[in-house]
């Protein structure tokens, strides 16, 4: 396993404990909703990863994850601009996210795709 890789699942794990009790406080009609899909996206960034890992074809699912760390990044803008998340959660989550994309965006590059 490369270290990058080991990084970003560390990374996505630790955002993922940071961030889920901050969405299952989001109004009740949005946990089937936006609650869920936060967290499938995140979901999905973690088992793109494993598949980075352990596939032969890591360039394809490095940049599928690219498209799930977007979504992501939309999804925490829609919950910001619903009021579900205030100004400083919004800067620290953007910050973890951001983290996670400046890895994923060398790890791209490592398998020759432009992020």
């Amino acid at each position: 396993m490369g270290g990058s890789q080991f990084i970003l699942r560390q990374k996505l794990e630790d955002f993922s404990f940071y961030f889920f009790p901050i969405i299952d406080r989001f109004p009740t009609r949005e946990k089937w909703a936006l609650c869920s899909q936060i967290k499938n996206c995140v979901y999905r960034l973690m088992r793109r990863c494993i598949q980075v890992e352990k596939s032969r074809d890591k360039r394809r699912f490095a940049f599928e994850m690219d498209v799930d760390m977007e979504l992501l990044r939309y999804l925490i803008r829609l919950a910001h601009k619903s009021r579900y998340l205030n100004s400083k959660r919004l800067q620290t989550v953007s910050q973890k996210v951001g983290e996670l994309g400046r890895i994923l965006g060398g790890m791209l590059r490592s398998f020759g795709v432009q992020p």
